[in-house]
């Protein structure tokens, strides 16, 4: 599945910036931590949001984290 991981802005929540694109059939939880490595940096997200959505059979998923 298409996966998006987004920095949520520490105020708000809100999505803030496209960290990476990626194809997984991980199962991503709330709570989840990763460590991702783009655009020439590195940095630990704790994942706080996971909203899937389908369309016209297509099936697509983005996650928001704080930066750690």
């Amino acid at each position: 599945m298409k996966t998006d991981f987004y920095e949520a802005d520490a105020f708000t929540g809100s999505k803030g910036e496209h960290w990476a694109t990626i194809d997984s059939d991980y199962r991503w939880e709330k709570g989840d931590e990763v460590w991702l490595e783009a655009k020439g940096r590195r940095a630990k997200l704790r994942i706080t949001w996971v909203n899937i959505t389908v369309n016209e059979g297509a099936v697509t998923r983005e996650l928001l984290g704080l930066k750690l």
